[in-house]
């Protein structure tokens, strides 16, 4: 596969690295672009120039490229090398980073194919807070389960009121950091996270 990919800085080194070392024909692109910047293990070409100047994007093999990947640090750059690859160069196949969130689900919904780090870091952080505000559970919580923050109408209502999404039970409750088991009386207070489980027959 021959796969160009603007920016040399540390997402755009790595992945040209990865991509290098698993037999991809891999041309990095960038202004001031130099092989030490790449690093190590990297046997593909570096062409100095702008990722948005159409002839710089020619002399790197535009015409021919499989996959193109805008990875500079710029979100606006990326979006305007892809939109160029695309339309310009008729790359098969191209990838943007987008570091703002908004601006991702936008361009994602213009039907760009995006990435966005600072979405996937979150993601990471959230799941990790949840895997430690579940520990004191043990081995208790399966895949089954789940925690849906509670909506404004549940909050004031107790367990046993509560009527969750079809095919679910409550098992419990989260509520200040801590994990309550199954008590039909607990009321359900702003911010805390109700456990639901698949129920009989889901």
């Amino acid at each position: 596969m021959y796969v160009i990919i603007a920016g040399c800085g540390r997402l755009g080194s790595g992945v040209a690295r990865a991509l290098s070392a698993k037999g991809n024909d891999v041309v990095v692109v960038d202004e001031g672009a130099e092989r030490r910047l790449v690093g190590d293990g990297f046997d593909g070409l570096i062409v100095d120039g702008s990722p948005v100047d159409e002839d710089v994007l020619a002399l790197a093999g535009m015409k021919k490229a499989d996959l193109f990947i805008a990875a500079t640090s710029d979100d606006n750059r990326n979006i305007m090398a892809v939109q160029m690859a695309t339309a310009v160069f008729g790359v098969p196949r191209a990838l943007a980073r987008v570091s703002d969130p908004e601006l991702e689900r936008f361009y994602r919904g213009q039907g760009l194919s995006t990435v966005c780090p600072t979405s996937t870091g979150i993601n990471q952080i959230i799941s990790k807070i949840q895997q430690e505000a579940f520990s004191t559970l043990g081995g208790i919580l399966d895949p089954n389960v789940a925690a849906l923050l509670a909506p404004p109408e549940w909050v004031g209502l107790s367990l046993a009121r509560i009527t969750p999404p079809t095919h679910r039970r409550v098992i419990g409750v989260v509520s200040k950091g801590r994990v309550h088991g199954w008590e039909p009386g607990r009321l359900i207070g702003p911010g805390d996270s109700v456990l639901v489980s698949k129920g009989d027959g889901a």
